[in-house]
């Protein structure tokens, strides 16, 4: 009877020394609700659309500037002065790679932003693609560069506008495909809407018998341990900026209700 009534007296105290207890326990949703927010895309697909569109028109302008301009009469002295089919060429395309460069980090930033939303499969399958169409145009670059030097002295104006736009239509070519096939992903995910890849996981687990797609964080004959080391790193710090979030906002909600 004595322990009885010590126990009891303890229990007593921890309470009333708690100021927690004092306050409602925090609803079920109250965290979740908060973390698990409503979907946001992606907005990069009409740029990459608008971008797409600039780079034919470059290609079509020079395509005008190569077979009018380049010709005894000089039919377009009037309009570019003192300065050559090709000369104009070569500045309006560092234009073009100024805005592929801006348009890669701007797609860098959302795509981060994807992951940290949770859609690793996303950053996955376009984390290569999302590269190319600058890298393309570097390499362009790079082929110009090699073409005016050898070329330009000789004053083969002719020779070197050809050559040129080839480049440029190769060029035009890869980079409008990568673009498209990005694209695509992009309205295809903006469009479907699905949740984080963690809950997309939760739900295969959940009902097996509704989809077909097996679980890619175990380990199975045939796998690819590089891939799925890589895919299980991706969501480990996943769930650790998760934790993170939930644990700032478990803090938040305690320090309301101590206040309140």
């Amino acid at each position: 009877m004595q322990r009885q009534e010590n126990s009891s007296i303890d229990v007593t105290q921890s309470v009333e020394e708690d100021p927690l207890i004092d306050h409602p326990l925090l609803y079920g949703d109250a965290l979740v609700g908060d973390v698990r927010a409503h979907f946001q895309g992606v907005p990069t697909v009409w740029w990459g659309i608008l971008l797409t569109f600039l780079h034919v028109a470059f290609v079509a302008l020079a395509f005008s500037l190569g077979f009018l301009c380049v010709t005894p009469a000089d039919n377009c002295k009037n309009i570019l002065g003192s300065f050559k089919p090709a000369t104009v060429i070569i500045i309006t395309k560092g234009a073009l790679w100024t805005l592929h460069a801006l348009f890669e980090c701007y797609l860098q930033a959302q795509h981060s932003k994807a992951r940290n939303r949770g859609y690793l499969s996303l950053h996955r399958s376009t984390r290569h693609l999302k590269h190319l169409p600058l890298f393309i145009h570097s390499a362009g670059n790079v082929v110009l560069l090699l073409i005016l030097a050898i070329l330009v002295p000789t004053e083969l104006e002719t020779l070197t506008i050809y050559l040129i736009l080839g480049v440029l239509t190769v060029e035009l070519f890869f980079s409008s495909v990568c673009l498209i096939i990005y694209t695509a992903k992009i309205m295809k995910f903006n469009r479907m809407k699905p949740c984080p890849d963690i809950q997309e996981e939760e739900k295969r687990h959940r009902y097996p018998n509704l989809t077909n797609i097996m679980s890619e964080t175990g380990f199975r004959d045939g796998s690819n341990l590089e891939n799925l080391v890589e895919k299980q790193a991706d969501l480990i710090d996943y769930l650790k900026m998760h934790n993170v979030q939930l644990s700032k906002r478990l803090l938040t909600l305690i320090s309301q209700q101590v206040r309140g």
